[in-house]
């Protein structure tokens, strides 16, 4: 199916949760009526790399255009909610995998590291 999309902002910044929400309506191009509305937010999370902005994007069940920003806050928080559960469980996987690996002599090159002692050569 082919759709056509219209991007929308709506800008509030008496809304602490979500003062920008933004919106694509996608109209199908054929003579079905089932346009999609997909709301768009970006997470923002502290990760062993720095904070990150982590995309979240979401389908919201709605008539038109506007009732889609009435019910954005609605559909964004639980998809935030998933998002955020997910990416906590991969760090600490990660951290986990991290701290328990045992390292072994052959796992690490030595001989390249700028300031290894050679006990061959000690005088």
């Amino acid at each position: 199916m082919i759709y056509r999309k219209e991007e929308y902002v709506e800008e509030n910044r008496q809304d602490d949760k979500f003062p920008v929400k933004q919106i694509e309506m996608l109209e199908p191009l054929d003579s079905e009526k089932n346009t999609k509305f997909v709301g768009h937010v970006a997470l923002g999370m502290q990760t062993p790399m720095g904070v990150q902005q982590i995309p979240v994007s979401f389908e919201i069940n709605a008539e038109d255009i506007k009732d889609a920003f009435d019910k954005f806050g609605d559909h964004a928080a639980p998809q935030i909610d998933s998002t955020r559960k997910q990416i906590e469980q991969e760090v600490q996987k990660i951290r986990r995998e991290s701290s328990s690996r045992i390292v072994q002599p052959g796992d690490m090159d030595l001989q390249n590291q700028g300031n290894v002692i050679d006990f061959d050569n000690l005088k």
